[in-house]
């Protein structure tokens, strides 16, 4: 059985390849096929999935993951536009990574970018970098509470809708999640900027089925520590 730390680098390697597949358009629109629906109905994904997915366990949350992937076009970025024309944010050049402060999670930065340098953060002065797979490190990436905090404080999202969306979201079912709910929010944060730190999301998916109340309240520990950050009491 792999360690929280093998899964969490699986979970990593897993979204970075499925964002490479997403250059390619005609794969890209397979993995969208796969959106809002079961794994047994996803059988364009399964050329793609299969292989990845086997042996890891949490088959759906894979697809899942991998089907709200798609609904962003990577190449947009890259494709011409009119002089004077801005780029929508969530085209804007990924951010430099997140360093949240101790006291809440997430902090106030923007989120982290999905991918991973090949080699692993960066060696810091005081000595060789830290474990990227560790869950204090892990933790400090913005989870499914922080986003939505982000997207309240950055995109004009209404605090009062996102609190009771938030609500909805850590009472409902699986399938009402991974149905309805994910791929819809995740439509409206990618319009607004804000996309999920995906192995982080894919992570706290595949841990929901075993523990949903210990994801429920970190999501929404993450949401109101976000909003209200902590004041250093010394």
């Amino acid at each position: 059985m792999p360690t929280a730390a093998e899964r969490r680098r699986h979970y990593q390697h897993f979204t970075d390849e499925i964002l490479e597949l997403c250059t390619d358009p005609g794969i890209r629109k397979d993995l969208q096929d796969g959106r809002g629906r079961p794994v047994k109905e996803c059988l364009r994904l399964h050329r793609y999935l299969t292989v990845r997915t086997t042996g890891h366990g949490q088959r759906r949350a894979h697809y899942t993951v991998a089907s709200l992937i798609a609904q962003a076009d990577p190449l947009d970025a890259l494709r011409p536009r009119p002089a004077n024309t801005p780029h929508p944010a969530h085209e804007s050049p990924a951010p430099a990574p997140p360093q949240p402060s101790p006291d809440q999670p997430g902090g106030s930065t923007p989120p982290t970018p999905s991918r991973t340098p090949p080699d692993g953060p960066a060696p810091t002065p005081d000595g060789p970098p830290p474990d990227p797979w560790t869950a204090a490190v892990w933790r400090k990436r913005p989870n499914l509470g922080v986003t939505l905090a982000h997207a309240v404080r950055r995109a004009d999202f209404n605090e009062q809708r996102t609190d009771d969306l938030l609500h909805v979201i850590v009472r409902v079912g699986d399938d009402h999640l991974h149905q309805h709910l994910l791929p819809s929010l995740t439509s409206r944060l990618l319009r607004a900027g804000h996309p999920w730190d995906w192995p982080v999301l894919l992570d706290d998916l595949a841990s929901r089925v075993f523990d949903p109340d210990q994801v429920a309240t970190r999501w929404l520990d993450a949401f109101y520590l976000t909003l209200n950050p902590v004041k250093d009491q010394t």
